[in-house]
């Protein structure tokens, strides 16, 4: 038979249940599936560390729920209307590749290797595991030079070669892998930032200023 508590023994307690019921509420509300572990190894191998050209806009991940999130069905943002932190056509560096819970990997990208050097020298803590919103943390730390972007899956943690092969079809639309944009790319890019000065589009298009100028000037008024 259990002792009889004074009410401040049976207001703690019923706090530790509580707290135990909640814990136990957000465990179940977790997504038991991941990627796998073999699958995340291979690709933290492959791009952890690699200067790579943007296909998408990436926003900051600064006051974001969630940030940038790319699926089979196309890329999704954590806040309507964000600021865009990298334009598409832009270098950047994939600094870490990690999984975050769920079917969901997440990919830490900076400026360049030597800013990851300097903001990861301000001690910016490692992203929190095991929930979809962990990359939270590096929100909190994010500036004009960091973002990240998360690649859901479809694809079950129990079939690790259809993993494998939806994270490189999704890489590979994230990122110029093994390519260079083609000519319509940069057709494209300039005719959607048209109002851009043509030294700043010649520079990230690698096109002349004329070729630049031309393609303006056939988009009409």
């Amino acid at each position: 038979m259990s002792p009889t508590l004074p009410p401040r023994g049976r207001g703690r307690a019923a706090l530790v249940l509580a707290l135990t019921a909640a814990a136990a509420a957000v465990a179940a509300a977790t997504p038991a599936g991941a990627v796998e572990r073999d699958v995340v190894r291979g690709f933290r191998d492959a791009f952890e560390g690699r200067a790579l050209q943007l296909r998408y806009d990436l926003n900051s991940a600064a006051h974001a729920l969630e940030p940038n999130v790319l699926s089979l069905g196309g890329m999704g943002h954590g806040r309507e209307n964000g600021q865009v932190i990298f334009f598409a056509l832009e270098t950047v560096y994939v600094d870490r590749v990690m999984s975050e819970g769920g079917s969901r990997l997440t990919l830490t990208i900076f400026r360049s290797g030597e800013t990851a050097q300097r903001l990861k020298s301000q001690a910016v803590p490692s992203p929190i595991t095991g929930i979809p919103t962990g990359s939270q943390s590096i929100a909190t730390y994010a500036s004009s030079d960091s973002t990240a972007v998360a690649l859901e899956l479809a694809t079950a943690k129990k079939d690790p070669d259809g993993q494998r092969r939806e994270i490189e079809t999704l890489l590979g639309r994230l990122f110029y892998v093994d390519a260079k944009p083609t000519r319509d790319d940069l057709t494209r890019f300039v005719a959607g930032h048209r109002d851009w000065p043509v030294s700043r589009l010649a520079k990230l298009t690698g096109l002349d200023p004329d070729a630049v100028k031309e393609i303006i000037a056939a988009l009409g008024p």
